[in-house]
């Protein structure tokens, strides 16, 4: 997988500019991809691939928004069933990547 810098890059290896969510979302995901917690690794892992997948073209929009809401309710029965500090990392990390994710998509229909 690529690094977060060369997803981030434009065609010229500038820096993309980023806005407020944006830059939460990378900041998330990098947190959600170094995570002891195998599961939200493999969230973090999944939600940087659907993008992937949906620049490459080979997910429609409407297939990311309903991967992205599935992958939004299995973090959130996982986190009710988890401690409470495991829980708050997947609510903070995972739930609210999904969130801004699916705000940004939404937004853009």
């Amino acid at each position: 997988m690529p690094s977060l810098n060369t997803l981030l890059t434009n065609a010229k290896g500038q820096p993309a500019s980023l806005g407020t969510a944006a830059t939460e979302f990378i900041t998330l995901l990098d947190l959600a991809t170094r995570d002891e917690d195998a599961g939200i690794r493999d969230a973090g892992t999944l939600i940087a691939l659907a993008l992937r997948e949906k620049a490459r073209g080979w997910l429609t929009q409407d297939d990311l928004i309903v991967l992205l809401e599935g992958q939004r309710d299995i973090a959130r029965l996982r986190a009710n069933n988890a401690e409470i500090a495991l829980r708050s990392r997947i609510q903070s990390i995972v739930i609210r990547l999904l969130d801004i994710a699916l705000a940004t998509l939404i937004a853009a229909l």
